[in-house]
């Protein structure tokens, strides 16, 4: 428990990018979409620790590992709809191209 302590931080963003990993992986995204799902992950579950710590100084280590886990995958949820809206403009802007340059 001593080490929960004092490492609670690091395996709390552990934590966040592992799920961010297994999320991507569950949802068979592409390699690129992974890893920046764990980075958008790290990211979140470092800057969400933050908060917690600001405001909430008497917060349990696993507490602060649940939000983490919590973090993690609302992350790849929000990045795995960022990269089907940027497929879907593609997809649009390339037909568009085509239907502009066939005329």
């Amino acid at each position: 428990m001593k080490y929960l302590d004092q490492f609670g931080d690091v395996l709390s963003i552990l934590i966040g990018m592992m799920i961010g990993a297994l999320f991507g992986i569950k949802i068979k995204a592409n390699p690129f979409s992974v890893i920046l799902g764990i980075i958008i992950a790290g990211i979140f579950s470092y800057s969400t620790i933050g908060i917690i710590e600001t405001f909430f100084s008497d917060v349990s280590p696993k507490i602060t590992i649940l939000v983490a886990f919590c973090v993690g995958w609302v992350a790849n949820e929000i990045t795995s709809k960022l990269d089907e809206f940027v497929n879907d403009i593609y997809e649009i802007f390339v037909g568009w191209l085509k239907n502009k340059f066939k005329k």
